[in-house]
């Protein structure tokens, strides 16, 4: 009779949407947060067979797989010797048809990390999700909205999905009491389609306030880098990124409606960490994690007056931003550190069955 392996007793392979290796130097430096690898980082600290493949972004068809990515991940054959030693493939990226039956023949469990974002329009893509889900052995995510309405959206048991907080590196952000910033200095970071940017420019482009705006140019409005009160970022590295947050009176998080992924999740903590009140608008996976009017302030979506209401309130209610900027680094230092997604983590591997 074979006796029965404990679960962190076997070895899991990690595969990111891009080369990932080289961010563990980066991390254990200092240079970045350890939520930069969600997962495979929290295990190796706690003594777990993890490793990271990063084959099949090397070598000389690793340009066009990058290519192909958007519409079929094509492993590699160094990818599949990877694979071999390993019990779990844990993939911190898009659902892919390609890489789950590829473990399964492989006769390996399947663990999708944050995977999940827009329920897909395609009816194709749909079909394949619903395959993925269904062939899958676990699917994390960081929203108990998004797994109920996933679950209930595909017809695939609640069981299978395991939703656990998004947490933040507290002790690579700089957590002392900050002094107010300059006063009419916004800012907002973001760089996924779940951002309402133009109704955030709407909302501040004829006034007397001046947005640093940190995103991708292809998400934001034709002109918007013509506007005089918006100075746009487009990479930046932490040192700056904390800068500017320094000078910042509030961060703003516009949200299109009925996102029903973390969207804006990871801003608003990095605000938060960082001392800076966040407005935000509202959603209910926003909803899980912060409370109106203690921890943040949410304002309806597809509203630029609403916005700049909130915007201005904080401005001038120095009581409510103080109670607000307090409220929320203790609670994030309380509920979403990188322990506290560890321990969620390491318990939902120990206990899960379906190894």
């Amino acid at each position: 009779m074979v006796e029965k392996r404990d679960n962190k007793s076997l070895k899991y392979v990690f595969l990111y949407p891009d080369i990932a290796h080289p961010t563990i130097a980066e991390i254990d430096a200092g240079r970045v947060p350890k939520e930069r690898l969600a997962g495979f980082y929290q295990l190796k600290e706690r003594g777990w067979n993890v490793t990271i493949s990063d084959s099949r972004w090397n070598g000389p068809f690793a340009g066009l797989r990058r290519k192909l990515k958007r519409y079929f991940h094509v492993p590699s054959i160094s990818m599949i010797k990877d694979w071999i030693p390993a019990d779990v493939i844990v993939i911190k990226d898009d659902f892919s048809m390609a890489l789950t039956l590829l473990a399964k023949i492989m006769g390996k469990k399947v663990i999708y990390l944050d995977s999940m974002f827009l329920i897909p329009k395609s009816r194709i893509r749909n079909k394949l999700v619903s395959i993925n889900l269904r062939l899958s052995n676990l699917i994390i995510t960081f929203s108990e909205t998004q797994a109920d309405l996933w679950s209930h959206y595909y017809q695939v048991d609640r069981d299978k999905f395991k939703a656990m907080k998004y947490s933040m590196d507290q002790n690579f952000y700089s957590l002392g009491q900050r002094k107010h910033g300059n006063a009419n200095m916004l800012i907002s970071v973001g760089r996924d389609v779940g951002r309402d940017f133009p109704s955030l420019i709407e909302s501040i482009k004829d006034k007397d306030v001046q947005l640093n705006l940190i995103t991708l140019p292809y998400l934001l409005p034709d002109g918007t880098q013509k506007i005089k009160n918006i100075n746009v970022k487009e990479r930046l590295s932490y040192e700056e990124l904390f800068k500017i947050y320094a000078k910042s009176s509030v961060a703003v998080i516009p949200l299109i409606k009925d996102v029903t992924y973390p969207s804006g999740i990871r801003a608003a903590m990095e605000a938060m960490l960082l001392g800076v009140p966040v407005v935000c608008t509202y959603t209910p996976v926003m909803e899980e994690y912060f409370i109106n009017g203690e921890e943040i302030i949410y304002v309806e979506p597809n509203s630029p007056e609403a916005l700049w209401k909130a915007i201005n309130e904080v401005e001038l209610n120095s009581a409510m931003r103080e109670k607000i900027v307090n409220n929320a680094r203790n609670k994030m230092l309380s509920n979403y550190t990188v322990n506290c997604y560890s321990n969620a983590l390491e318990s939902a591997l120990l206990a899960f069955n379906n190894f």
